[in-house]
């Protein structure tokens, strides 16, 4: 039955205006390639929608996806590295790995900042020294627009969406804005303010609105064909009286799809999980969300006087839209990342299940709880990470990831493309060594790992190209 949840009324305010786009010699040659695959004639052939367990293009051909999560969610709300090398050059690296997915973490202030200025969205000088102040913020502008001559430093945040969007439409990948925090900033912790609806910069009207404008901006790129509902979801320890529980959960994830497919119904829809997205079982699982167990949820006290209530997609427009995504780092709070056969078993459990897939019996004997899905439905892995170095090789949880996903054909994306950040956590110009570039970008951090870890996964993906 569809659950009667109340959840934060949404109304959708100011209506979305087009920016006016810079017109450089790139976009022009894009143009036609852009209009034919916005009719459908040509790849990537949207719009997509998911069968059973497959996502399937409108000629009914199989999506794979292998990809790479661009970070942009940070204090700039700009992509990072565009001030290293210029957004085609970068694109070019990540199809040069054969990649064909970027996961854009975005924040939701980048939004609330447009509604707050009637509209109009914030250029980039003006966000780089909000986030830097002047001086590097300038020097920085600058850096971008020397690397990027198309722009100027007037030239806006949805501009650079726009361009980095045609670009990759160009070279056969496709974009995927994930939202990844409501305030930018670095992600995630339970104190961030980020956690949980309505947390403390987590304001759900806010978040509902944010999603219809950049589901309608999708409209001009074909090959943005998905977008997520939010990253990661976890207890807030800010707030105590949020009611972090799977009844929350479907009730404010149900009002968010309504949002996205009221304001471009062709797109797919990523749902994430509870606990930093490892846990989607109540809903694969089709268990009462009022009784089913999950990690630090509140308890609903008198759960069982009441009716059960279990989610269905069938009882929703947008039931063939949906990508359940899961997530898994080795410093999970709860999650057994010993052994493959015991992270199997969890993955399964936790929504892999919706696949179809056999379960790991050696895994499952050890807990017991290895339930089968009530409904095939695609799942992808949209985030795990490690160091760029050759501990890759060695390192368990990675290689059992590779393994899962190769043989059971499951979509990913690696935690994540920058090698440096503007500014992360009040530090500015910090070097990641879990980023695939060097800390200039004008390299990877390990070469040999892109050649002799990446890439060949990537290939053994067999993942959709362009054509």
């Amino acid at each position: 039955m569809r659950p009667s949840i109340l959840i934060c009324s949404f109304f959708s305010g100011l209506a979305y205006g087009s920016a006016t786009l810079p017109r450089n010699a790139l976009q022009r040659s894009a143009r036609s390639t852009q209009q034919d695959a916005l009719s459908g004639r040509q790849w990537p052939y949207a719009p997509l929608s998911t069968k059973g367990r497959d996502i399937v293009n409108s000629r009914g051909d199989v999506i794979t996806w292998a990809g790479v999560n661009w970070p942009m969610s940070g204090e700039t709300m700009i992509p990072e590295g565009l001030e290293w090398k210029s957004a085609a050059d970068i694109l070019d690296d990540v199809a040069g790995v054969g990649f064909n997915f970027i996961r854009m973490g975005y924040a939701i202030q980048m939004i609330d900042e447009i509604y707050d200025s009637g509209g109009h969205d914030v250029p980039m000088i003006d966000a780089l020294t909000a986030a830097l102040g002047s001086t590097n913020g300038t020097r920085v502008a600058q850096a971008i627009v020397s690397k990027n001559p198309g722009w100027t430093t007037k030239t806006t945040r949805f501009e650079i969406w726009s361009d980095i969007a045609r670009t990759a439409l160009k070279k056969g990948i496709f974009i995927h804005p994930d939202v990844h925090v409501g305030k930018a900033q670095w992600c995630c912790s339970h104190v961030d303010g980020n956690a949980w609806f309505e947390d403390v910069t987590f304001p759900v009207q806010n978040w509902l609105r944010g999603l219809s404008y950049v589901a309608t901006w999708a409209k001009q790129h074909p090959n943005v064909v998905s977008m997520s509902l939010r990253n990661e979801l976890r207890e807030s320890w800010n707030r105590t009286d949020l009611y972090y529980n799977w009844e929350t959960l479907v009730g404010n994830m149900t009002a968010g799809a309504d949002a996205i497919h009221a304001a471009n119904s062709g797109l797919l829809i990523t749902w994430s999980g509870m606990q930093y997205d490892q846990d989607l079982s109540a809903l694969t699982a089709g268990k009462n969300i009022l009784t089913a167990p999950c990690y630090k949820c509140t308890a609903i006290r008198d759960a069982h006087r009441r009716e059960p209530v279990v989610f269905d997609l069938a009882d929703h427009p947008w039931s063939d839209k949906i990508v359940w995504e899961l997530h898994l780092y080795g410093g999970s709070e709860d999650v057994d990342t010993g052994t493959c056969d015991i992270i199997e078993a969890g993955l399964y459990r936790n929504g892999f299940n919706a696949l179809g897939i056999r379960p790991n019996a050696a895994g499952c004997a050890l807990t017991g709880d290895c339930p089968r899905a009530k409904r095939l439905t695609p799942v992808i892995f949209s985030e795990f990470g490690h160091a760029q170095d050759g501990s890759l090789y060695s390192d368990l949880l990675q290689n059992c990831i590779k393994d899962f996903t190769v043989r059971n054909r499951v979509s990913w994306m690696m935690w994540a493309l920058a090698g440096s950040y503007r500014i992360r956590q009040g530090t500015q110009d910090l070097v990641d060594t879990w980023g695939l570039t060097s800390p200039d970008w004008s390299s990877w951090n390990d070469p040999a790992t892109v050649e002799g870890y990446w890439k060949p996964w990537v290939e053994a993906m067999n993942v959709t190209r362009k054509g």
